[in-house]
């Protein structure tokens, strides 16, 4: 490599390396890129997996439509490589820390959704998908989870409402607390309705 094609290279690892990232001019047909905050497509919903972008997500722009697309095998999204275990022991072994270190409160129930659960998004569902009441991002199999503890509809396997936010700090995730520093959730954010702990409506 030339003297000028080293001090091009060098630089374009500095810009790619810059946090917060410039704003995106957008990317070419075929190529591919890193969400940030500034990107055009931040916090839309992808059209393949009904999930939305988030900071950090790899994405692809579909050389045919245009559309952007994620580039994460878990989504099964712009790429047809398949991941037979995403299990990963070292990141399993983080979470487990970070839950031991940060538990939530002893009467929060943390829910870790599975791809058979109704809040996680599906491709070209045909709908919204249910969001975050705090971070307004979908909801991904393997998150955990606080759902709502009213109870509209006794034996309702949705468990009342269904509105759901994130508990997962491994995951970047510490919606719950943000959102109710105490722990404690009185009224419910759909129906309005007032309930004590254990779910039951007042």
């Amino acid at each position: 490599m030339s003297r000028p094609d080293e001090a091009a290279a060098f630089w374009a690892g500095v810009v790619d390396g810059e946090d917060p990232q410039p704003p995106d001019s957008g990317i070419a047909a075929g190529a591919e890129a890193v969400t940030q905050k500034t990107s055009g497509w931040f916090h839309a919903i992808c059209r393949t997996c009904g999930h939305t972008f988030r900071r950090g997500d790899r994405v692809v722009r579909d050389a045919d439509t245009g559309e952007v697309r994620h580039l994460d095998p878990r989504l099964r999204c712009g790429t047809t490589e398949i991941e037979a275990d995403t299990t990963d022991s070292e990141a399993d072994a983080f979470a487990a820390g970070m839950l031991e270190a940060w538990p939530p409160a002893d009467h929060v129930g943390v829910v870790t959704l599975t791809a058979d659960h109704w809040q996680v998004a599906r491709p070209m569902a045909g709908f919204r998908p249910p969001v975050c009441m705090e971070c307004g991002h979908t909801f991904r199999a393997g998150e955990s989870v606080v759902i709502c503890p009213c109870r509209p509809h006794r034996g309702d396997e949705r468990g009342g409402c269904g509105a759901a936010i994130h508990r997962d700090p491994a995951a970047g995730l510490p919606c719950w607390e943000r959102w109710r520093p105490t722990g404690d959730l009185a009224v419910c954010p759909v129906r309005h309705a007032r309930v004590r702990l254990g779910g039951e409506p007042r």
